[in-house]
């Protein structure tokens, strides 16, 4: 067996082949513990282990890909750590949720209060990514991209992926339907449409915002999308509303959708410093959260990998940002909560 890299990165396993080959073997091709004096050659590859492990380990505290998680409900001023952090950050990816959690960024242009766009925006040298993970409310966009420009802020280093799927109107009157409909169990949700367009991810259904790209296509899905609206909320949803929405979208929207998956590579291969942005808290999670007052997405560093497309050995640093009180986003227990004046003054304080 070919032994791995202690680093667990497995880029030495190439150059562990070719070391292999020039270790003693016996008669039966089989790797031999002794040397030619009887010596063992256990002790040569740890040293070699420890030097593949040692190279790694100083590259990856070079430039880390680092991943901000919240460690509460949510609400933990991720959006503040970001905003510090991207000073010297090159890359800032938004890798999952959508305008159903916002980052406040207080800076000399103002308390800016972001939902979609990522928090390095304030920095004109940064590039900014909303990843697949991300689903995008076209319409909230636009209300934040007007006041970031306001703002004097620069939205031009901004792209989307575009994998990434679409918010239609008919996602955020399901979301309400439903929730009514829950009574007193009801989840909590903003009633933003999001769990609805992720159930539509996964069952292979949504609109993504690539698809604005190709008319035809986008046609055919959209007669598939309007007969499932029809369905779920029992009025007619035509197509042809559907289309014009899409329509009076993509004159804004198309020049921001690429495929970010090239740019992200490109990004890793120099060394640049990414930041992974997330939204909500470990308590949110879909699957380690308080189920079922749970988000639709991943909110953890390991979602962070597939929702901004950055393989797993790349995160070097995962900083969990938490308050000296807890707060929850949302409804659902939550063991130390304080229904006293105490815990009304820091609902207050935030």
């Amino acid at each position: 067996m070919i032994p791995s890299c202690e680093s667990g990165c497995g880029s030495s396993r190439r150059r562990w082949r070719a070391r292999l080959r020039k270790l003693p073997r016996d008669r039966t091709n089989q790797l031999s513990l002794r040397g030619p004096k009887g010596r063992s050659n256990l002790r040569r590859p740890r040293r070699l282990l420890r030097r593949v492990a040692a190279r790694n380990d100083k590259k990856e505290q070079g430039m880390p890909v680092t991943a901000i998680v919240g460690g509460h409900w949510g609400d933990e001023g991720k959006g503040k750590v970001v905003d510090a952090l991207a000073a010297g950050a090159n890359l800032v990816i938004r890798y999952n949720g959508g305008n159903n959690a916002g980052h406040t960024v207080v800076s000399e242009r103002g308390t800016l209060r972001l939902h979609q766009v990522p928090s390095g925006i304030c920095y004109a040298e940064v590039d900014c990514v909303i990843g697949p993970g991300v689903v995008v409310n076209p319409a909230a966009l636009f209300e934040e991209l007007d006041m970031l420009e306001a703002a004097g802020i620069s939205t031009a280093r901004l792209r989307i992926s575009d994998r990434a799927h679409l918010v239609f109107p008919f996602h955020v009157e399901v979301d309400e339907t439903v929730e009514v409909a829950r009574g007193p169990k009801a989840h909590g949700t903003t009633r933003r449409g999001i769990w609805p367009v992720y159930a539509e991810k996964a069952a292979r259904t949504g609109i993504r915002a690539g698809d604005l790209l190709e008319p035809q296509f986008l046609q055919e899905r959209l007669n598939e999308a309007s007969r499932r609206a029809t369905a779920l909320l029992g009025r007619t949803v035509t197509a042809g509303e559907l289309w014009y929405l899409c329509e009076e979208w993509s004159d804004r929207l198309i020049p921001y959708v690429v495929d970010t998956h090239p740019l992200v590579q490109a990004a890793l291969r120099r060394d640049d410093a990414i930041l992974l942005e997330g939204q909500l808290g470990v308590m949110r999670d879909l699957d380690w959260g308080a189920y079922p007052y749970v988000t639709s997405s991943t909110c953890l560093a390991g979602g962070a990998c597939a929702g901004a497309g950055i393989p797993p050995q790349r995160i070097g640093r995962v900083i969990g940002v938490v308050k000296a009180y807890s707060t929850a986003v949302g409804a659902g227990p939550m063991p130390t909560e304080l229904g006293d004046g105490l815990g009304a003054r820091l609902r207050e304080l935030g």
